[in-house]
């Protein structure tokens, strides 16, 4: 989904959508804020429904087994590691130092291969004019699953509203944006445990 259509969908939630318009909508405040919300929302949201990536490190024998990624700014946390080319069969145990600094569990030089859930792609919330803010709204692509998709627009309507005091439209959204959240499947974000061993029990 691109931003236009999450505006559309937000917008006609909040009877704000105006097709003909340029920005979708008439309110100068609404346009100017709803990209930053819509950010905030996505890095909400992004919990529930984790984004995998991965990406290969060379690691060299002088390296004491630390790893530093300052520089991979988008790891939100990382899964697992495995050695390269032998990744089939190798897993290595690794550490977090802390959100920065990795340790792994062995003496190896080589190439790694880091598993990682992953920060989604911001979109842009300043711009020079209204040229550069449609294209924003046409080039960006979310990343995050498609039912966090679906349950976006209310969290944006939520903040949009939040002042406002006419009407109770900020708490309906804020009581929507929960219950779906809670109603979410859990399988995409429960883990898995694998009983080996024991010994098989006969009844007769």
């Amino acid at each position: 989904m691109k931003l236009k259509e999450m505006k559309e969908k937000t917008f006609a939630l909040i009877e704000e959508l105006y097709p003909e318009l340029n920005n979708l909508a008439e309110d100068e405040d609404v346009i100017n804020k709803i990209n930053g919300v819509v950010n905030s929302i996505q890095m909400d949201l992004m919990k529930f429904r984790k984004i995998t990536a991965n990406t290969e490190i060379n690691v060299e024998l002088n390296d004491d087994r630390i790893i530093d990624l300052k520089g991979y700014d988008d790891i939100y946390q990382v899964n697992k590691i495995k050695l390269v080319p032998n990744e089939e069969d190798m897993v290595t145990t690794f550490n977090m130092i802390d959100n920065t600094t990795l340790e792994i569990d062995n003496s190896f030089a080589g190439t790694i291969r880091i598993y990682y859930y992953k920060y989604p792609t911001l979109c842009k919330t300043m711009f020079n004019n209204d040229a550069e803010r449609q294209n924003e709204d046409n080039r960006y692509v979310f990343e995050i699953d498609p039912m966090l998709l679906e349950i976006m627009p209310y969290g944006i309507a939520r903040d949009l509203l939040r002042l406002d005091m006419i009407s109770n439209y900020g708490s309906y959204f804020e009581r929507t944006y929960n219950d779906l959240i809670q109603r979410l499947d859990s399988r995409n974000t429960a883990g898995f445990v694998t009983i080996e061993g024991g010994i098989d029990l006969w009844v007769i």
